[in-house]
């Protein structure tokens, strides 16, 4: 049978399965539902490859190596992870300051990045205006107390950030707070320094501008005595401006919610005397220390080298393709829009069920006119797989 918006041939049985995806999609909102999430609500699927989450395979592993060593050198470990409240904020910050080379009262740790949006948004900000398509939680989380406005990114243009448009749409709208992610979720667009510098000079009345991170270490910048990539500085430079960052992505550590954001030290002490003292658990709080560690970060490096090679790799082989558009990116996942007429909706769920391979559908994308997939980049034989998949169901 031929399914509405698609030219691709799918089974009765393969239209029962998308029905059920359909319906799981809609309980789990803007985001895609978790693997447990799927495997318990429809345990016939078989997932083999998660290229729906955007996490670093090979920085899991590194963390995994560690926790294992470190537990075995002190069995009772992990038992005080779970037993004993992790440290106050403040003194996980102080920690990680010197890894990032940033005074520790300029620091907030969150429950992921997701919860460092939330606090900036709901106690920094009236007015957002973001460009679109941006990562949801930008305009999710503002709520009906709060305004948003946009600024619409072109696909044609491969989703540039014009520095003049872009201040001009900004200064137009009235308001108090700009969001800029870069690498861009969904599209990896990386805002290039000089761009980013000016645009944040134009901007110096707002009372907010968030520059979210999260992504960075991916991208192709230049950086001194092999310190990992990062926009942090700039937050010296310019009062009004947080940055906010994952260590979900680089560090592939999703299930342990680590995140911090960098602002000034009287926004940092305003959130912790709102509650946010104990935010973090025990197994985050290890990470941050091991975060810290000089010979991590060592190992760190190298096998992000190694991953961004499987990243290029990857995208020199999908802009072969003749079948779909596959943008260009600085972050590890690459955007992907469909042909006319073929349901990005369908072949997310006929990748999953005749290949096991799980992405991400951009179809709640606000911004996003079209039909695009966004599939998250992974380990060098993982990636055969995701490709060898797109290429059997759209070619």
């Amino acid at each position: 049978m031929l399914t509405e918006r698609s030219l691709i041939r799918i089974t009765s049985t393969e239209q029962d399965m998308l029905d059920k995806l359909q319906v799981l999609s809609a309980k789990s909102g803007s985001h895609s539902p978790s693997l447990g999430t799927m495997q318990q609500a429809i345990p016939e699927i078989n997932i083999e490859i998660d290229a729906c989450y955007l996490s670093n395979p090979l920085a899991t592993d590194l963390f995994w190596t560690h926790f294992n060593a470190d537990v075995l050198a002190d069995p009772q470990l992990f038992k005080r992870m779970l037993e004993a409240y992790p440290s106050q904020n403040r003194a996980i910050a102080e920690r990680l300051s010197e890894a990032i080379d940033i005074e520790p009262n300029r620091i907030f740790i969150a429950n992921g990045a997701t919860e460092a949006i939330q606090a900036i948004i709901h106690n920094f900000s009236y007015h957002l205006h973001i460009s679109t398509p941006t990562f949801s939680p930008y305009y999710e989380f503002a709520g009906a107390d709060r305004q948003v406005t946009t600024f619409q990114l072109d696909a044609d243009d491969n989703f540039r950030v014009d520095p003049e448009e872009y201040v001009q749409s900004v200064l137009r709208s009235g308001a108090d707070t700009a969001v800029l992610i870069s690498p861009n979720n969904p599209d990896g667009y990386l805002i290039p320094d000089n761009d980013l510098e000016w645009i944040l000079s134009k901007l110096s009345g707002l009372r907010t501008i968030i520059v979210d991170e999260s992504f960075v270490h991916f991208a192709a910048r230049p950086t001194l005595n092999g310190e990992l990539p990062t926009l942090t500085g700039i937050t010296e430079r310019f009062e009004n401006v947080t940055v906010v960052k994952s260590m979900s992505k680089d560090f592939g550590i999703a299930g342990i919610r680590a995140g911090y954001a960098i602002m000034r030290p009287e926004r940092v002490t305003q959130l912790l005397e709102s509650g946010y003292l104990w935010n973090t658990s025990g197994i985050a709080e290890y990470f941050f220390s091991l975060f810290g560690r000089p010979d991590f970060l060592v190992e760190y490096r190298t096998e992000l080298t190694k991953y961004k090679n499987y990243i290029d790799r990857f995208t020199a082989a999908s802009a072969k393709f003749d079948f779909v558009r596959a943008f260009d990116t600085s972050a590890n996942f690459q955007l992907m829009q469909m042909p006319n007429d073929v349901s990005a909706e369908v072949v997310t769920a006929l990748l999953l069920l005749r290949h096991g391979v799980y992405v991400r559908s951009c179809g709640d994308k606000i911004g996003l006119n079209g039909e695009f997939l966004r599939v998250a980049i992974r380990t060098e034989s993982e990636n055969e797989k995701i490709l060898s998949a797109v290429s059997e169901i759209l070619s």
